[in-house]
């Protein structure tokens, strides 16, 4: 067993999730065959197991889950359970954590989506970097999955912590389109980096904006252009290619209808 990450700070990205005692651990059965326990028993956190390789049968409440590559097994807060089986070549990790959550569900199961799949492989390859960065990019990492499994699970938070949530969402989703907006991101691209439905993010965007999230890619998109006008060694070409436009009539229609005239005449009148 190696331990990736361990919650020293109730203050932060994760403490203002509402989580505490945080652990994510990385699991190999040919190392860690005495650490499974094959007792029926139960924990005061929730714990949460997802396996990329082998498999690795539970027993929750009576019912049994077999969880093969690319699946996610969810266990609730004192809820029983116990390990049945597990194939010699599993590998897999393990997150466990408290949060004031009231639920009346055992556990939630399911395949990840490829984003989480990403993201731990990025947990992994970053433990391994030991930069001094690295503890807290992987801590917002580990916030992003557990964002995703409440809400997959359709678990109410109280409106302080959805507010506090949703605040995270967006900035998530506003430097997801900064960072990419040359690429010209659709709203589905950025609700997809965010676990959200376009639907999803489309409210809280309107909520917290005032402006859907196409219309504030836009305007990204535009501010982005004009900073690039400014670089008077770059051609209008160039500039259209560096935003991904297929050419420079459809890069010239775009500024025009959004800034009210075209790249050239802008630059000209604001000498840039």
């Amino acid at each position: 067993m190696r331990i990736i990450y361990k919650q020293t700070d109730d203050r932060g990205g994760l403490g203002s999730f509402g989580v505490k005692d945080c652990c994510f651990k990385r699991l190999s059965l040919e190392r860690d065959k005495k650490r499974i326990t094959k007792k029926t028993h139960h924990h005061t956190s929730f714990e949460m197991h997802f396996v990329t390789e082998g498999f690795q049968e539970y027993e929750v409440c009576g019912e049994k889950y077999g969880l093969e590559r690319g699946s996610f097994l969810l266990i609730y807060p004192s809820v029983p359970h116990t390990v049945i089986s597990c194939k010699p070549d599993t590998q897999k990790y393990s997150i466990t954590f408290n949060k004031p959550i009231e639920s009346t569900s055992s556990c939630l199961f399911g395949k990840c989506n490829g984003r989480v799949s990403d993201t731990l492989r990025f947990i992994s390859e970053e433990a391994l970097r030991k930069k001094e960065i690295s503890s807290t990019l992987i801590e917002n990492c580990i916030l992003e999955i557990l964002v995703w499994a409440f809400r997959i699970s359709g678990l109410k938070e109280d409106e302080t912590e959805q507010k506090q949530d949703e605040n995270l969402v967006l900035s998530m989703a506003k430097q997801y389109i900064e960072d990419n907006v040359e690429l010209n991101p659709s709203v589905s691209d950025v609700a997809e980096y965010c676990h959200l439905s376009a639907k999803q993010l489309t409210r809280i965007f309107n909520g917290f904006e005032g402006i859907s999230p196409g219309e504030y890619i836009i305007r990204a998109r535009v501010s982005r252009i004009e900073a690039l006008l400014s670089d008077r060694s770059l051609s209008l070409r160039q500039i259209g290619e560096i935003m991904s436009f297929n050419n420079e009539y459809y890069f010239n229609a775009f500024f025009k209808k959004y800034s009210g005239m075209p790249p050239g005449e802008y630059r000209k009148m604001t000498g840039q």
